[in-house]
């Protein structure tokens, strides 16, 4: 998560001229951002999840800790492939802007969404890592729940889904893909316990929904 600023300097730097020029002050596309409670529902499922394997010592123990020796029955060394690919599905947002496919939001409004979407996944995971203070699977580090890669893929997967998933439903389908793979690279590369995973996807989703409800009240 202290990587979070590279999309939001990858997002201001894909706008074209003048994207600030623009006029008004709110929204400009009739997106529907009000929030219902069934958005909520599987987001709530995954962090739920997460909290009551990862607390409950009884669950830890016959979840966490065995997929965590079943992941390493190979032995075999880290890969660091998920430090760049947790970036993917926010960067693809710049990305296909910019490559002209339509989204439901302009430039600005990417930004703004993406941008405070980042902000608050940051906010977020420190303040529970560094609270929580949950050991790693490695030993020795207290930082463990929830997992940042995992939050930081599954906000860019969902914001995704949200700009081009109904024009483009394979796009969503892809973000998803590679968000989940993130995860999954976090428990194969020994860096987090399967709860951690789980609660990092859905405050990922939440933190990205949470920010398209707000916009309207932001004045984006």
């Amino acid at each position: 998560m202290k990587h979070l600023i590279g999309p939001i300097l990858l997002l201001l730097c894909c706008l074209p001229t003048g994207i600030y020029a623009q006029k008004g002050d709110t929204l400009t596309c009739h997106y529907d951002h009000s929030f219902t409670w069934q958005q909520s529902v599987s987001p709530s499922v995954l962090v739920g999840s997460g909290i009551i394997l990862s607390f409950t010592p009884e669950l830890h123990k016959g979840f966490d800790i065995k997929i965590r020796d079943w992941s390493q029955l190979d032995r075999h060394d880290r890969n660091e492939i998920e430090d760049y690919i947790q970036y993917a599905p926010i960067a693809s947002v710049a990305v296909l802007k910019a490559c002209g496919l339509k989204s439901k939001h302009n430039w600005r409004d990417i930004v703004n969404l993406g941008g405070g979407a980042a902000i608050l996944c940051f906010a977020i995971s420190n303040s529970l890592k560094y609270s929580l203070a949950v050991e790693r699977p490695y030993s020795g580090v207290y930082n463990s729940f929830p997992s940042g890669h995992t939050m930081t893929a599954f906000f860019g997967a969902e914001m995704l889904r949200r700009e081009y998933g109904e024009e483009y439903p394979g796009i969503a389908v892809a973000g998803y893909a590679v968000a989940t793979g993130v995860g999954l690279l976090r428990i194969y590369n020994n860096r987090h316990w399967a709860s951690d995973v789980l609660a990092g996807a859905g405050l990922g989703i939440l933190s990205t929904s949470l920010m398209y409800w707000l916009a309207p009240y932001l004045r984006f």
